[in-house]
């Protein structure tokens, strides 16, 4: 009988000690499993390729417009030209974008001075003109932020 005592209580004891170790090494494979999954995941996933777009200048620039001839509108039967040569500052796109837009900015300019006459712009008439033109290019430009048109040249003949 002592043994059976002897016998009985040393296997027990391992036994608790396998029955223990069963669940945290179950847990240990679970947690490789999953870091394996997921390290084999990120390794295979589609990757996501971002098209190249031109970056927006936030900061204003320049764009020149070039020299614009035009007659103005005479009663008199004398022509009047005109001659204006601008530099236009824009914010919130690329100059690339604003130079594709010359010939409309262009054609504002034309049939504004078309329908104006000499006296219309004289005195404080280019301020008026100025204000017409800018007010046209920001609707012909929308969504570019149109700020200022600065005249480098403006000849009345």
């Amino acid at each position: 009988m002592a043994e059976e005592a002897e016998s009985d209580g040393a296997p027990a004891p391992s036994a608790g000690k396998k029955k223990k170790l069963v669940p945290l090494v179950g847990a240990v494979i679970g947690v490789l499993a999953l870091g394996g999954g997921g390290w084999f995941y990120k390794q295979h996933k589609p990757k996501v390729v971002k098209p190249k777009t031109e970056q927006v200048q936030q900061e204003p620039f320049l764009v020149d417009i070039p020299t614009v001839i035009s007659n103005l509108d005479s009663s008199s039967g004398r022509p009047v030209f005109v001659k204006i040569t601008a530099r236009l500052q824009v914010a919130g796109a690329q100059p690339s974008q604003v130079q594709a837009q010359i010939p409309e900015i262009q054609n504002i300019f034309q049939t504004y001075l078309h329908e104006s006459t000499q006296t219309d712009l004289s005195g404080n008439g280019i301020y008026r003109l100025r204000e017409a033109m800018l007010d046209r290019i920001a609707v012909q430009l929308a969504p570019i932020e149109v700020r200022d048109l600065l005249f480098t040249e403006f000849l009345i003949q």
